[in-house]
């Protein structure tokens, strides 16, 4: 660049969906990601890393990284990084990918605006062809547990009003499900990122079993302590 010049840098970043990776998938991944980068810097600059236990490991290599066997069957703590350099001594471009439990987030800079944009779409359909099913409940917790509120407080006032022991059965569920939303850290067990590591996803697992029949508390609650008392 001149004396005197000016540089410009585009960047893209966002906040993916919560969503649920394979094995080949992370692998899947990595290609989008390194494509376009040259031999020497996908085996400098490229990292992968994760935690295990207490201890933040990394490697050039999605294999060996996932081999670890201390890492479990499955994990939500995932980090995507490279950069490239046009010259030794400028930055070109950077690709940073973060799974957590509590969020997903990508970030993509470059000189060159048609390959930020471009590299980012890439990794970003991608991501939103694995989202979880259950993400609308995940991004709208918060939402959820304000309707389970006004339903729960109308349920009692119905039942004040009915008084009948039996009406206030149903407020037991739609209580239940309110305080493990509010007071317990839902994403130890519905994380942002779901990556299954070692063995082949099961539909039945304690978080989705867990989630299901949360919906079918809520439903029955709200059917049998608000819809039917008012219709009688």
């Amino acid at each position: 660049m001149a004396a005197g010049g000016i540089e410009k840098r585009y960047e893209r970043h966002g906040r993916m969906r919560p969503c649920v990776l394979k094995r080949e998938d992370i692998f899947a991944l990595g290609d989008i990601i390194i494509e376009g980068f040259s031999k020497p810097e996908v085996e400098r600059y490229f990292r992968i890393s994760t935690t295990v236990g207490q201890t933040r490991v990394f490697s050039n290599s999605i294999e060996h990284l996932l081999s670890q066997k201390e890492l479990g069957d499955q994990t939500s703590d995932l980090s995507f990084w490279i950069e490239g350099w046009e010259q030794k001594t400028r930055f070109d471009k950077n690709i940073l990918l973060d799974f957590s439990k509590y969020s997903i987030q990508l970030n993509v800079e470059g000189t060159d605006p048609v390959w930020v944009y471009d590299k980012y779409n890439r990794i970003a359909k991608f991501l939103r062809s694995k989202t979880a099913w259950f993400w609308p409940i995940i991004i709208m917790e918060k939402i959820i547990i304000f309707l389970i509120t006004i339903a729960l407080i109308t349920n009692i006032i119905i039942a004040v009003k009915k008084g009948n022991p039996a009406y206030y059965l149903d407020k037991l569920g739609l209580l239940s499900v309110w305080m493990f939303l509010v007071f317990y850290d839902t994403r130890k067990l519905w994380p942002y990122a779901n990556i299954i590591v070692t063995e082949e996803p099961n539909f039945l697992t304690k978080a989705n079993v867990v989630m299901l029949a949360m919906i079918l508390v809520v439903i029955m609650a709200i059917a049998g302590g608000t819809i039917l008392p008012l219709m009688r």
